[in-house]
């Protein structure tokens, strides 16, 4: 499949004159939420910063820890899929950390490519109160089907709803200012299994099994995928952990 990069677009405030980078780091971290990409790699300032392509589903580094450390200020991130790619001056600041998002504006391929839109997020990682965690939920999922609920379950109740009827597909364009923000919650460390059920039924859609978070912990929980898919195209739920001392 040819990837339609000439329309891929970075949903954020891109920077496209040459600023000087500063000499401290930013956290950035990179997440596939595309069901039609089956690898994407990453280069800042021309360095390969991902040479293992990650899948739908998949972040750099590993879920508990996402972020890498690169150069803060203005600096020239380059998208690869397959031997297309794409390269923007992109600005992320020192003082917090920086997510690109990739994911499918459609859940149907067209015909001469794939829509892709990667979303730049800027992370918030000031702890929260003690026995509690932050959270955000994003949908990356295009499939009009998959307006969500998302629960914490302990045991065989579904004893805390995270989001209700809210968690629809954050759609083309969407606004960084919408999405980036966490939410609190009071956490007293026991185990839930996370669910993704189709909004106002019982029909789940994706699930982590037994998932402890970190007391005081920073949290993305990622839905994708589509109904029509199987295997790395079928509806997934992944966490990240920004916790970042």
């Amino acid at each position: 499949m040819k990837y339609s990069l000439l329309i891929l677009l970075f949903v954020a405030a891109i920077i496209v004159s040459c600023k000087k980078t500063n000499s401290s780091n930013v956290n950035v971290l990179f997440y596939n939420g595309t069901w039609s990409v089956p690898a994407i790699t990453a280069a800042w300032n021309g360095n390969n910063v991902i040479t293992t392509g990650i899948a739908q589903g998949q972040s750099s580094g590993t879920s508990f820890s996402p972020y890498l450390k690169e150069p803060a200020g203005t600096n020239l991130v380059t998208i690869k899929i397959g031997t297309d790619s794409l390269s923007k001056n992109v600005y992320a600041a020192s003082s917090a950390g920086t997510s690109f998002l990739f994911y499918d504006d459609s859940s149907a391929a067209a015909v001469t490519g794939t829509a892709i839109s990667v979303l730049q997020l800027t992370d918030d990682l000031t702890l929260p109160d003690t026995a509690s965690i932050n959270y955000r939920f994003i949908n990356l999922s295009p499939d009009t089907s998959a307006t969500v609920d998302v629960l914490l379950v302990n045991g065989t109740t579904d004893s805390l709803g995270l989001i209700t009827a809210s968690g629809a597909f954050i759609g083309a364009g969407a606004d960084p200012a919408a999405v980036q923000p966490f939410l609190n919650q009071k956490y007293h460390g026991e185990g839930y299994t996370i669910k993704i059920k189709k909004s106002g039924t019982e029909a789940l859609l994706a699930s982590v099994p037994n998932y402890f978070f970190a007391v005081r912990g920073i949290y993305s929980i990622i839905f994708s995928g589509v109904s029509t898919g199987s295997g790395s195209t079928a509806f997934k739920v992944s966490v990240l952990h920004h916790f970042a001392q």
